[in-house]
C-alpha cells in the first residue's frame, strides 16, 4: 500500500523585506493573476494564500475586475485566505495586537465567504504559547507551524494537540520549489523524511517565498505519481488534511523556540532596537489607555481605533518589526508609527475633552485632580500632570511652548498665534485611589524621602550606590552589581555573532541632575552614554533612562546585572501570561563558532515582552525585548548595530537566511533613547509595577466643585487585566 500524501499549492508572501511593498506588490499581481487563471482552467483544485488577507487586499486595489472570481473560488473552497490580517511575529507584539490581527483578518475573510480557518504560522521565527491562546480565544481549533520545533519535544509525531488546538508541524518546512523546476529527483527521499514523523497521511506544501503557482499542477502530479514507489500524492488543501488525520498526542512544550531542527534567527529581538522601543510604547498606549478609556466611558471611537490597528499591524507583517529588511522598508515602518502616534494622541485629547464637557469640568486645578487609574495597582502615589499653568505642591519636570488642549475641544474657536503658551509637565503626590476606577484625588503636600549625592540615590525601599567605580543596587536585604558592556558583532539582522571579549564601560563622572521634593535624578556619564537614575519618594523600583550617542558600527551594548548565584531559571512575560525557562548557564556560544552546515548554533538569548525575573530580581523594559544569560549574569540588550540583512560569513549560522544586502541604517547611528527599571521580588510584583512604570493612568485637570468617583471594573484578587478586545476584558489569572 502506498502512503497517502496531501499536497497543497501555496506561496509564502512577505509584504516587504529585501524589496519594498510596492515592488513586491507588482510581483504579486503577476503571481496571483496566474493563480486565478489556473483555478479558472481547473488545472489545480485549490490554492492556499499564506494565512493572511492583506496580500489579497493589496492585489484587489489594482485588480478590482477580478473580485468576483476571487469570491467564487473562496466560496467554492478552491481558494483559502485568513485568519490573520498579516502574517505576524508572535514574540514582539502584545496579546491585544494578536487578537486584533485575528479580529480584522477574520472579519475581512468572512466578507469573502471564508469560514474555516487554520492558524497558519509557517515561517515566523518561533511560536509562542500566546499565539495558540489567541487562536483559542477566537475559536480556531487548527494550527500549522514550522520553526522552533524539537522533534523530541512532540515525541517525534508531527500531529499533536497544543492548548486544545490540533497542530501540525511542517517537518520539511513550507519552502518546496523543486517541482517548479521539473526536478522530481529525490522527492521519494524527501517524503521519507516527512513520513518519519508522520502517521498516514502526510502533508506536503508545494511553493515558496514570492513564487508563482505550479502550472498544470493536476497533470504534473499525475506524472509524478507514476514514478513514486511508496507514496500517492493527492492535490488538496491543508483543511482536508486536518479532516483526515489523527491528533492524539497531547504532549507539547510551552513554546516552540528550539533551533536544533530549524533556524529561529533570534537576533531579530534586538535588530533596529529603536523601532521596538517605539512599538512597545504605542502598543501600551493603545491597549492599556485608549481602548479601556474608550470602552469604559462609552465613547464612539471604535472605528478610529480599528483604523489605527490596521496601520499598526502592517508593521508586524513578517520581517517588519523583526528589523531584518532593507532601510527603505524600515523608513516606511517609521512613517506608520508616526501616523499611529498622532492618531492615538488625537483620540486621547478628545476622550478627555468629552469627559470634561460631560461633567462640566473647567477652570484651573487647585488642590484636586481627576485620575483614571487604568492600572492593575491600587493607590498610585505619584502622577505626571501636563497643564498650561503651575499647580501648587507639584515638582516641575519640564516645559515647552504649545496650545492648551482645551482650545482644541471647542469647534467654534480657532487657535491663533496668540494662543501659544507655556505647557508645564509636573509631578504630584496624590491621595488614595483604586485600580480601574476614576477618582477625584487630593494633591498632597509632599514630604521629601529621597536622599541623593553625586555617588548615591536612595529612599526607604531601594538604593543605588557607586563604590570604586562600580555600581551597586540593594533593597537592604540583597545586593547586586550593575554594569554596561560592549562587544563586537560580526553577525547580521538575524543572528548576533560575538567577537572578542566583552568590554566593561567605565564611569567617567556623575552628577546630581535633579534634587526635587518628589523626584531625584542622578546622571552617570560613560563615553557617548548618559544614564539617568530616577527615584521618587514612594518608588519600590529604580527607573533608568539611557541616552546613547552611537558612533560605533557592528557592536552590541548590554546592561548587565551580576547576581550572587548562577542563573538556572528565568521567568519572563509572554504576550499573555508567563514563560518559565530552564537555562544552561555555562553555555558559551563563542566556544562552538563557526557553526557547521546546516545548523544554527544554540545560544542563551531569549525574548520577553516587558520583563524578565531571575534570582528574585526583575528587569522591566519598554521595547528592550532581548535578554541573555551567562553564569550569574543577566544581560539586557540596549543596542545592537549591524550593517546587513544576512551575512554569508556569519559564524553562528551556517546557511544564509536572506540576501547579503547592506542596510547602513541598521547601524543605529546617532541618538538612541531607552528606558528600563529594576525591582526586587517575584514576577507578580513586576506585573503590578509595570503599569506604574508605563504610566497607565490619565489625569483630567480642571476645577472640581464636586468629587467624581466611580468604579470602572471590579478586578478579582490575583488577576491582571491586559486590555479590552471586542468589548471584552482580557484577564490573566496568576
Amino acid at each position: 500500500m502506498k502512503k497517502l500524501v496531501y499536497a497543497y499549492l501555496h506561496t509564502h508572501w512577505d509584504r516587504e523585506w529585501y524589496r519594498d511593498k510596492e515592488d513586491f506588490n507588482l510581483r504579486f499581481l503577476d503571481v496571483f493573476d496566474i493563480v486565478l487563471d489556473e483555478l479558472k482552467k481547473e488545472n489545480a483544485p485549490f490554492f492556499y494564500l499564506d494565512g493572511q488577507v492583506i496580500a489579497l487586499l493589496d492585489y484587489l486595489k489594482f485588480r478590482k475586475e477580478r473580485l468576483q472570481e476571487v469570491l467564487y473560488f473562496i466560496k467554492n473552497k478552491k481558494l483559502a485566505i485568513g485568519p490573520y490580517f498579516v502574517s505576524a511575529d508572535s514574540y514582539l507584539i502584545n496579546f491585544c495586537s494578536m487578537l486584533k490581527n485575528l479580529d480584522i483578518g477574520m472579519k475581512i475573510s468572512s466578507e469573502f465567504f471564508q469560514k474555516d480557518f487554520i492558524g497558519y504560522m509557517s515561517d515566523i521565527f518561533g511560536v509562542s504559547n500566546s499565539a495558540f491562546l489567541a487562536l483559542k480565544e477566537k475559536n480556531i481549533d487548527k494550527a500549522l507551524i514550522w520553526r522552533g520545533v524539537n522533534p523530541k519535544s512532540i515525541k517525534n509525531n508531527c500531529n499533536f494537540i497544543k492548548n486544545d488546538i490540533k497542530t501540525t508541524w511542517l517537518v520539511q518546512g513550507y519552502f518546496n520549489d523543486f517541482l517548479h523546476n521539473g526536478n522530481i529527483e529525490g522527492l521519494e527521499k524527501y517524503l521519507d523524511k516527512i513520513a518519519k514523523y508522520s502517521n498516514s497521511p502526510l502533508l506536503l506544501p508545494i511553493g515558496a517565498d514570492h513564487l508563482g503557482m505550479l502550472k498544470n499542477a493536476n497533470e504534473t502530479i499525475k506524472e509524478i505519481n507514476k514514478k513514486l514507489k511508496n507514496y500517492m500524492i493527492i492535490l488538496s488543501s491543508p483543511l482536508e488534511y486536518f479532516s483526515n488525520s489523527k491528533f492524539e498526542n497531547k504532549n507539547a512544550p510551552d513554546e516552540f523556540l528550539d533551533n536544533s531542527d530549524t533556524y529561529i534567527l533570534n537576533g531579530v529581538y534586538s535588530a533596529r532596537i529603536y523601532q521596538k522601543i517605539k512599538n512597545a510604547n504605542i502598543q501600551n498606549n493603545l491597549s492599556k489607555i485608549i481602548e479601556p478609556l474608550n470602552f469604559y466611558t462609552e465613547q464612539k471611537y471604535d472605528k478610529n481605533i480599528e483604523n489605527i490597528y490596521k496601520t499598526l499591524l502592517k508593521n508586524y507583517a513578517h520581517d517588519g518589526i523583526y528589523g531584518c529588511s532593507i532601510d527603505s522598508v524600515h523608513r516606511a515602518i517609521d512613517a506608520r508609527f508616526e501616523k499611529t502616534e498622532n492618531a492615538i494622541s488625537a483620540i486621547l485629547k478628545n476622550l478627555i475633552g468629552d469627559f470634561k464637557k460631560k461633567n462640566n469640568i473647567n477652570g484651573k486645578t487647585k488642590d484636586k485632580i481627576g485620575l483614571f487609574n487604568l492600572s492593575n495597582k491600587n493607590n498610585i502615589k505619584t502622577i505626571e500632570i501636563t497643564s498650561p499653568y503651575r499647580i501648587a505642591n507639584t515638582q516641575l519636570i519640564s516645559k515647552k511652548r504649545g496650545f492648551c488642549d482645551d482650545l482644541l475641544y471647542d469647534i467654534y474657536k480657532i487657535p491663533v498665534t496668540e494662543d501659544i503658551t507655556t505647557i508645564y509637565t509636573q509631578i504630584a503626590e496624590i491621595s488614595n485611589n483604586e485600580k480601574y476606577s476614576f477618582n477625584t484625588v487630593k494633591i498632597k503636600k509632599p514630604e521629601k524621602l529621597v536622599t541623593i549625592t553625586p555617588k548615591s540615590i536612595e529612599n526607604k525601599k531601594i538604593k543605588l550606590e557607586i563604590k570604586n567605580n562600580k555600581i551597586f543596587i540593594t533593597d537592604f536585604k540583597q545586593t547586586f552589581e550593575l554594569k554596561l558592556t560592549d562587544i563586537k558583532d560580526e553577525g547580521d539582522s538575524y543572528n548576533f555573532a560575538p567577537k572578542g571579549k566583552y568590554q566593561k564601560l567605565e564611569i567617567l563622572k556623575t552628577k546630581v541632575k535633579y534634587d526635587g521634593i518628589i523626584r531625584c535624578t542622578l546622571t552617570l556619564y560613560f563615553k557617548d552614554i548618559e544614564l539617568d537614575v530616577i527615584l521618587d519618594n514612594h518608588y519600590e523600583y529604580l527607573k533608568f533612562k539611557t541616552k546613547i550617542k552611537n558612533k560605533k558600527k557592528n557592536h552590541k551594548l548590554q546592561l548587565v546585572l551580576v547576581l550572587d548565584d548562577n542563573i538556572s531559571k528565568t521567568i519572563s512575560d509572554d504576550a499573555y501570561g508567563i514563560i518559565k525557562r530552564n537555562i544552561d548557564f555555562n553555555y558559551n556560544i563563542q566556544k562552538y563558532m563557526p557553526a557547521k552546515r546546516p545548523f544554527e548554533l544554540k545560544n542563551n538569548i531569549f525574548p520577553m515582552q516587558n520583563f524578565v525575573n531571575a534570582n528574585n530580581v526583575t528587569v522591566m523594559t519598554k521595547g528592550l525585548n532581548e535578554y541573555e544569560i551567562y553564569k550569574n549574569e543577566l544581560r539586557i540588550c540596549l543596542l545592537r548595530a549591524i550593517d546587513t540583512i544576512s551575512n554569508p560569513k556569519n559564524k553562528v549560522r551556517a546557511i544564509p537566511a536572506g540576501p547579503d544586502l547592506k542596510c547602513p541604517e541598521a547601524q543605529c547611528m546617532g541618538l538612541i533613547e531607552a528606558e528600563f527599571a529594576l525591582i526586587f521580588g517575584n514576577y507578580k510584583k513586576a506585573y503590578k509595577t509595570l503599569d506604574e512604570f508605563y504610566k497607565n493612568y490619565v489625569t483630567v485637570e480642571g476645577n472640581y466643585k464636586e468629587n467624581i468617583n466611580f468604579k470602572l471594573d471590579e478586578i478579582p484578587e490575583n488577576t491582571f487585566i491586559y486590555g479590552i478586545n471586542e468589548g471584552r476584558k482580557i484577564i490573566y489569572k496568576f
